[in-house]
């Protein structure tokens, strides 16, 4: 009888493990709003309600790709155990839960009951809620005193509720579609932790000047607080003025033309052509002496100069010069150019005042309207 009793517990016990049942589980993830579908979430599975949508303990682990043209979709085949199935030795059925997280979205588990084993499982729309959001673009511009606009100066755009203490996006202001002293953010991003809220899609953010080189009353401390929007450029509606440090070095970039103007046989319109290989000179002197260097014009008849000059007595701050800043007197001189049947020659540009505080300046065309004359 001994025998016989220990052979029936090992049987009961082997019996005690159970049966695997396997089905495969499919849907779509969404935009709780848009209803389009959403790639990249990470799907987990489990088999008992998770105390969040990344807990350990899921039983698969996938991602939501574009499938048929449509995006958002998943699918994967899951396994468990049980001891007895609901329907015997024909199948069973049970409940999992689907954790679904996404960088740009609220994360969300969604319990999914009636599973059947040995069968495809077509699980309803999971949405999920967006989290993340973006302005295209955020345009502004930086002045002087004057009103005229200053490039290269250091502007930061800082979104308040991030959670560090680093700045958020920084740009230098430039020339944008021909107005000098603008500024460009692109794609500003933020998260909202509650957003399901009405103002998710809004945010405030502050834009001030952190440029060693300039002073503002736009500053960390006292910054100029814009209402950003989703998935709206927005313009800032006030512009920021700055003020140049005191200083004794200048810089500028300087270009122009060296150009035909004529008018084709047989019609009455005045045409211009840029006229390459031309020699320019550019002659100055500063508080450190003479300088003279040298530039050859393009295929458009274009030429460039940086021009650096110090001047320990600037004119910051006086008459129409604003504080910081500074002019300087140049001269332009021209050697002919020779070209297939004509000899191109341009006057000198003597006495030309350049202005630190644009850039770059703009020379008057050379312009030769009788070659060879």
């Amino acid at each position: 009888m001994k025998k016989l009793f220990i052979i029936f517990i090992t049987t009961f016990m082997l019996a005690g493990c159970g049966k695997f049942y396997t089905c495969d589980i499919a849907g779509y993830i969404r935009d709780s709003r848009t209803s389009d579908g959403v790639n990249g979430a990470l799907i987990r599975m489990y088999l008992s309600q998770p105390g969040s949508a990344d807990s350990g303990g899921f039983i698969v682990e996938t991602a939501t790709m574009t499938s048929g043209g449509n995006g958002g979709y998943y699918s994967h085949k899951i396994i468990w155990q049980e001891m007895f199935g609901n329907f015997g030795d024909e199948g069973d059925s049970g409940t999992i839960w689907i954790g679904v997280t996404h960088n740009d979205y609220a994360p969300k588990i969604a319990k999914v009951s009636g599973i059947l084993s040995d069968t495809l499982n077509v699980v309803p729309d999971i949405r999920i809620v967006r989290a993340t959001f973006s302005s295209p673009q955020v345009n502004g511009r930086v002045v002087n005193a004057n009103g005229e606009g200053v490039n290269g100066v250091r502007v930061i755009l800082d979104i308040p509720t991030t959670t560090d203490d680093d700045q958020d996006y920084l740009a230098n202001t430039t020339t944008i579609n021909d107005v000098t002293g603008s500024f460009r953010f692109n794609n500003v991003t933020w998260h909202d932790v509650a957003p399901d809220s009405p103002s998710a899609d809004t945010e405030d953010v502050d834009i001030y000047i952190d440029d060693p080189d300039y002073t503002s009353d736009k500053t960390q401390l006292t910054p100029l607080v814009v209402t950003l929007t989703s998935d709206q450029d927005v313009d800032v509606p006030s512009v920021i003025t700055v003020t140049r440090n005191p200083r004794t070095e200048f810089q500028t970039n300087i270009t122009g033309r060296c150009i035909y103007r004529y008018v084709p046989a047989g019609s009455s319109e005045e045409v211009e052509r840029g006229i390459s290989g031309v020699e320019v000179t550019l002659a100055y002197t500063d508080d450190s002496g003479p300088h003279s260097y040298l530039d050859v014009t393009d295929g458009s008849g274009r030429y460039n100069f940086l021009v650096q000059w110090t001047d320990n007595t600037p004119e910051s701050g006086t008459g129409s010069v604003p504080a910081g800043e500074d002019t300087q007197d140049i001269g332009l001189s021209f050697s002919s150019s020779s070209q297939p049947g004509n000899i191109y020659s341009f006057s000198s540009i003597n006495g030309k005042n350049i202005k630190s505080w644009i850039d770059p300046n703009n020379m008057p065309d050379s312009v030769d309207i009788n070659p060879n004359g």
